[in-house]
């Protein structure tokens, strides 16, 4: 990685009071060259420029690190190429992250990256997120980026939570809260706060929810049911 944006990257970090060592900023580098190393045999991603990749996944990733409360369990419903769980394994050495994706080659190649760059505290398992009954009510966060509507993302969300556990969604704008709230309510959750930020000229909210109650029965649906008929 050229220096300018190893540098861009330790000063937004530090700005962000986001502690990072030279170790946990060499895993980072290493993630972004093992993604663009296998972007041709598995489309990880659209970003090829590397200030656009520190930026965009990184930055955008670990944006959310200050937000996660000590010791937590977290599950990144969506992973994808392991944005944003693999940044907020590196930066936050005392959670533990599951990464939760449908498409095992890329929870494949997520595992052997976490392998590769000596990062312990993140697992993966290749599954849709309202199939896995067996990780209901285990986790004290979930995040999503970049998956789904708000209203969908929650009815995946919810039923992975402990009740007052937080779901934190990656969002361009809060725009999408009005149109939340039946499933808010449905679901027996509520939002809590959103944080905005401008990251180097790309937009981010994230919007916090918290559980306030066990999941009412029948919830989640199969995933064809929430996409047509989203709460």
């Amino acid at each position: 990685m050229e220096k300018q944006n190893l540098q861009l990257l330790r000063d937004a970090l530090a700005a962000w009071d986001i502690p990072a060592s030279d170790a946990q900023l060499n895993a980072l580098v290493g993630f972004y060259e093992l993604v663009t190393d296998a972007n041709s045999r598995f489309n990880l991603t659209a970003i090829s420029d590397e200030r656009d990749f520190v930026i965009k996944h990184i930055l955008d990733s670990a944006s959310a690190a200050p937000l996660i409360g000590q010791g937590a369990r977290l599950i990144d419903i969506g992973a994808g190429a392991g944005f944003p769980g693999l940044p907020l394994a590196v930066l936050r050495e005392d959670i533990s992250v599951t990464a939760l994706d449908s498409t095992a080659k890329k929870m494949s190649f997520l595992s052997a990256s976490a392998s590769a760059l000596g990062v312990k505290n993140l697992t993966t398992v290749a599954g849709r997120a309202e199939e896995q009954s067996s990780l209901f009510c285990k986790f004290d966060v979930a995040t999503a980026r970049a998956v789904a509507s708000l209203n969908i993302l929650l009815e995946l969300a919810s039923p992975l939570l402990k009740t007052d556990g937080k779901f934190i969604a990656y969002k361009s704008d809060a725009s999408e809260l009005p149109l939340a709230q039946n499933a808010l309510a449905t679901l027996k959750m509520r939002h809590v706060s959103t944080t905005s930020l401008d990251i180097f000229g790309n937009s981010r909210a994230l919007l916090t929810f918290e559980k306030l109650a066990p999941t009412p029965h029948g919830y989640p649906r199969r995933y064809g049911s929430i996409k047509k008929s989203p709460l």
